[in-house]
């Protein structure tokens, strides 16, 4: 979905990775999962004292060419910590505190600076669901953020999440940050 303008500040934008294997300069690969949903790769940046995440596809086409896609969305390092606490929280009933029934996104939530937000995707994975974080205050690349925002998200297939270890890397890496090792 796009907006006219990010109602947020935007901070600098990061170096932009193109290459999982070519990193910038102040960028240094944390962590790494293949997805067990698709054949996408995910690499988890350290860019500069901030989160990158890149989902990576490459493959030789029936042709004999070959493809190759890395793409990155930016997001503070707290991302770490904040996304295992906010997922709990975002599936409590209301009776246990959560959402109101039938929620489908928090509200914007300041972490490390920037807001975030978690939302509920219901077409991943062959409509079986997923997560969706937004970063409304980093703008995609090729985007004017004056004039055509489109914020910053990664989205998760749940089996991914659970089956696939991606939670439990995430819940590892903040663990890591809080105790300085990030």
């Amino acid at each position: 979905m796009s907006i006219s303008k990010s109602p947020y500040f935007l901070p600098p934008a990061l170096p932009e990775i193109t290459r999982h294997d070519l990193l910038p300069s102040g960028c240094y690969e944390i962590a790494y999962l293949k997805d067990n949903t698709c054949s996408t790769h995910w690499y988890f940046i350290n860019n500069n004292g901030f989160l990158s995440i890149l989902n990576v596809a490459s493959r030789t086409l029936n042709d004999g060419s070959h493809f190759y896609r890395c793409s990155n969305d930016d997001f503070p390092l707290e991302f770490l910590t904040w996304f295992p606490e906010v997922l709990t929280e975002f599936q409590k009933s209301p009776a246990e505190g959560g959402l109101h029934a039938g929620a489908m996104t928090t509200p914007d939530i300041n972490v490390g600076g920037e807001m975030l937000c978690l939302q509920r995707a219901m077409g991943v994975d062959q409509d079986r669901g997923g997560y969706i974080v937004r970063n409304r205050c980093r703008c995609k690349k090729g985007y004017d953020p004056e004039v055509d925002f489109e914020p910053h998200d990664v989205c998760w297939a749940s089996r991914f999440l659970y089956d696939g270890g991606l939670l439990n890397m995430i819940k590892d890496l903040g663990q890591k940050l809080v105790e300085g090792k990030i």
